[in-house]
């Protein structure tokens, strides 16, 4: 028993004595399962297909034959009200990945703490506005301002152990293309090494 309170007390104030709580003062809002889920979706959709981001990738600037499409995972952290929009604070992982052959061809790719700014339109969930940690210093300047007091050391913990997002990305990819689970990925700039003559 005393271990089980040790560690809940570890963990409630580790993120104080560390000085990474965020500063986001919007009230956070318990939401249901399907609220999570659709929220969730949103963020997906948006980040697999928003034309500010996915047109500059290395692959569909460079490799436009190979079809690529952005795959992404999220990771919930939080959801605060704004008027009447809703913040959604996650984590997010996004490759982009093509098929060539029997081969998974990799991109642009990324793990990041995200905030998107969500409202309700004609029975649906939009995006209107995506903010992303953006400094140094592991990002926790930006992520503390991002999150609330318990939301930012959540963020920063996962962005930076998050690697099987990573993992989650690439299955679901291979999954879309027709390949064997664990099919290798091989990144663009491999590629490129692979076929530049040698000195």
């Amino acid at each position: 028993m005393t271990l089980v309170v040790a560690v809940v007390a570890w963990s409630v104030l580790r993120p104080i004595w560390s000085g990474v709580t965020g500063r986001a003062e919007e009230e956070v809002v318990s939401v249901d399962s399907s609220t999570r889920e659709a929220l969730l979706e949103a963020a997906d959709r948006f980040l697999e297909t928003d034309p500010k981001r996915v047109g500059s990738y290395v692959l569909a600037s460079e490799r436009p034959d190979l079809i690529p499409r952005v795959f992404c995972h999220e990771e919930f952290i939080e959801v605060r009200r704004k008027d009447r929009q809703l913040l959604l604070g996650i984590v997010a992982v996004c490759e982009e990945l093509a098929r060539s052959g029997a081969s998974l061809v990799g991109g642009t790719g990324y793990r990041t703490s995200l905030l998107l700014t969500i409202e309700s339109v004609n029975g649906g969930l939009a995006v209107r506005q995506v903010e992303e940690a953006s400094d140094g210093a592991l990002n926790v300047p930006s992520v503390r301002e991002m999150f609330s007091f318990w939301g930012a050391p959540r963020a920063l913990d996962l962005a930076a152990t998050g690697s099987g997002m990573h993992d989650v990305v690439r299955e679901t990819a291979r999954e879309a293309f027709g390949l064997p689970s664990g099919t290798d990925v091989t990144y663009i700039t491999e590629l490129e090494s692979a076929s530049s003559p040698g000195p």
